[in-house]
């Protein structure tokens, strides 16, 4: 090995030379990618193959639906580089793997990609979340880098839970991004009757429930399974209660069946 130790930017900067072909974008983010993953300033003979394996985890949290076939042989030709290249004894290539997609989770994730209606408040709220997250991806980095400079990797918990943490919140940004595009908008209002009387219960419809046999009155927006919030009393069109008072109108009555008994609610107002 040589005497004088590479960095990861530097050895970065020497594979791209050597390269005979136009890289694709999306390869050399991801070299960009992982060489801040792993500490700009970090030396080559530092990695582990724990390391390696770690990030090849990352990409099959974060890839999405997307195709990382590319992505991941740009990776893996990097680290064979530096092994080549004597700026590492160890061979860390063959530990960047990524898990295959199985057919049935090919077709769920196609499936899953069909439009996704949300009430307005909840597409901002999404906007919202999105827009912190790829805030703290600064702050998320800035972690990383600074728990890298533990020269001990063995057991450096800091540098593992931030890494665990980035890796959460990468694959909650692109689930952010894949609902945003796949979102449709439903606003309450769009409804074919005009009357309240004779207007259905939809996504986005604020209802009036009246328990008859505790004579309790109770109010519940019918929002998308992403929004709801007893809380808030938001609650999911995929629950019971929503399920059953889809499509029903003022004045009649659903039934709910649910592991404690039959619930019966009488529809009072639907606006």
């Amino acid at each position: 090995m040589q005497s004088d130790p590479m960095i990861l930017t530097q050895a970065l900067t020497q594979f791209l030379s050597t390269r005979h072909f136009q890289a694709a974008p999306d390869t050399l983010q991801e070299l960009s990618k992982f060489i801040r993953w792993c500490g700009r300033e970090r030396n080559v003979v530092d990695l582990t193959p724990q390391e390696a394996a770690s990030y090849g985890e990352l990409m099959s949290a974060s890839g999405g639906s997307q195709d990382t076939t590319a992505r991941v042989q740009a990776v893996k030709d990097f680290l064979s580089f530096c092994y080549k290249s004597n700026f590492t004894q160890t061979s860390l290539a063959k530990h960047v793997r990524v898990r295959k997609t199985g057919r049935k989770l090919i077709a769920a994730r196609e499936k899953a990609r069909a439009a996704m209606d949300i009430t307005p408040e909840g597409y901002q709220n999404l906007v919202n979340e999105l827009a912190t997250l790829k805030d703290e991806r600064v702050v998320v980095a800035q972690e990383i880098n600074l728990a890298a400079a533990d020269k001990d990797f063995r057991e450096n918990a800091p540098l593992d839970a931030a890494r665990e943490h980035q890796g959460h919140m990468e694959a909650r940004i692109r689930e952010l991004e894949d609902g945003l595009q796949r979102a449709r908008l439903v606003h309450p209002d769009n409804q074919d009757s005009t009357t309240k009387q004779k207007r259905k219960v939809k996504l986005g419809s604020k209802v009036k429930l009246l328990d008859p046999s505790s004579k309790e009155e109770m109010v519940y927006t019918l929002v998308n399974a992403s929004e709801a919030s007893p809380m808030d009393f938001k609650m999911s069109v995929a629950s019971p209660v929503g399920k059953a008072l889809m499509n029903h109108t003022v004045g009649e009555e659903v039934q709910v069946v649910t592991p404690r008994g039959s619930l019966r609610y009488s529809i009072k107002e639907v606006d």
